[in-house]
């Protein structure tokens, strides 16, 4: 009986007649590639490829299977990622409620990576900046910055965010920078307003700036990163807005003071869940990359 990856591999050769332009679609070298027609030729006993000059040609016997075999291969593929992607058949719909910030700038690459590796896996996600009660199944697993977790909840720390003054590269050209006396009296700032004036890092910055020295006040760090950009004046904003856009001008250097832990967090009956464990062991691994001050 012959072996389907190496029938697989005539096929590719097949098409071609070239051994080493098969090597690369298959991501094996080309010695292998010949190895393993050759093997296929003594399971058949039948010759499949002849040698002519610097190339191959197919024999009767090759065209017959190339010819009766089109299209299997395709279809092969298909069966053979199939069961590569659903191997653990895990499957359903999992929410998470998380920050605007941590929806807007962190998740999205996170999103599509994790949904290449489980495409039967679905992600509803919830922006909210007040507490879904995991307990209550308000949702299944939240990604929250918080001094405080609760007895019943599963949580996992997956680092610390930092902040930074930023500004655009047309705001700061020709004003003081931050090592100068004048950084805070000669430039204008964005500050928080209502339901994120109490969080620390509008606190410390309304310390250290004057009413007349505010140039928008803005009651979401989404509003002020935009603020920022469009060339307002400087705002003291996480860092993971500089690893989603460039263009920003880092004024001072990342300060995890300003921020609380990072967290993940779900109820700890659901950890016994698959479709739990796979999130958790993802998000926490990916997480820790970008909070990791």
């Amino acid at each position: 009986m012959y072996n389907w990856d190496d029938l697989k591999v005539f096929l590719e050769v097949s098409k071609t007649l070239n051994l080493s332009y098969a090597a690369r679609q298959l991501d094996l070298d080309q010695t292998t590639v010949h190895r393993r027609i050759l093997r296929l030729e003594r399971k058949t006993g039948k010759k499949l490829l002849k040698r002519v000059g610097q190339g191959y040609i197919l024999t009767p016997w090759g065209e017959a299977i190339a010819g009766n075999s089109k299209g299997l291969d395709e279809e092969i593929n298909k069966i053979d990622m199939l069961l590569e992607e659903n191997l653990s058949d895990v499957f359903g719909t999992i929410n998470i409620t998380t920050t605007n910030v941590i929806a807007n700038v962190v998740l999205p690459p996170l999103l599509s990576n994790f949904r290449k590796v489980y495409p039967r896996l679905k992600l509803e996600i919830t922006v909210a900046e007040e507490f879904f009660d995991i307990y209550k199944r308000e949702a299944d697993l939240a990604i929250r910055s918080t001094d405080i977790v609760e007895p019943h909840e599963h949580a996992v720390k997956v680092g610390k965010g930092a902040w930074a003054l930023y500004s655009s590269k047309e705001y700061i050209k020709g004003r003081p920078r931050i090592n100068s006396p004048k950084f805070f009296s000669d430039n204008l700032f964005i500050v928080g307003s209502e339901k994120i004036a109490s969080i620390k890092s509008t606190k410390w910055l309304m310390t250290k700036v004057e009413e007349g020295n505010i140039s928008l006040k803005a009651n979401s760090m989404e509003i002020i990163y935009a603020s920022v950009k469009a060339g307002l004046g400087i705002g003291l904003l996480p860092c993971v807005y500089k690893t989603m856009d460039k263009s920003l001008v880092e004024l001072s250097e990342p300060n995890p003071k300003f921020s609380s832990p990072i967290w993940l967090i779900t109820q700890q009956e659901l950890t016994h869940s698959e479709k739990i464990k796979i999130c958790l062991e993802y998000f926490q691994k990916e997480l820790k990359k970008i909070f990791k001050y």
